[in-house]
């Protein structure tokens, strides 16, 4: 699904400019939204279906994907962090780490694996 890969490398694109400029909260936002995006490809390349919201993604990954879902639900806490909490360096390379891992864990397009490289 193109738009999803789009979305994806643009919210990355976007969390790496502002992770450089050591705006951490804009960072971590968009580094989720990216993972969210990852995982929505993977869930519609196996099973054809857009989850509607972040219950229902949590609820396939964890039947579905369950290394992914371990990844995603750790992280999920950083994001939410994000809009109420004081957010370190650390937590953004949290999710980009696990982003990373995600990739190199699974088939992704090639645009995407280019661009977490």
């Amino acid at each position: 699904m193109e738009e999803l890969d789009s979305t994806f490398i643009e919210e990355y694109e976007g969390a790496n400019e502002q992770l450089e400029k050591q705006r951490y909260k804009n960072a971590t936002i968009l580094f989720s939204k990216a993972l969210f995006a990852l995982c929505d490809l993977l869930i519609y390349q196996k099973l054809r279906r857009l989850p509607k919201n972040h219950t229902e993604r949590f609820r396939i990954l964890e039947e579905y994907f369950q290394d992914i879902y371990e990844i995603a639900d750790d992280i999920f806490s950083h994001y939410t962090d994000a809009y109420s909490k004081p957010i370190l360096k650390e937590s953004c390379e949290k999710i980009k780490n696990g982003i990373k891992k995600i990739t190199e864990n699974n088939k992704v397009p090639e645009g995407i694996k280019k661009t977490v490289e």
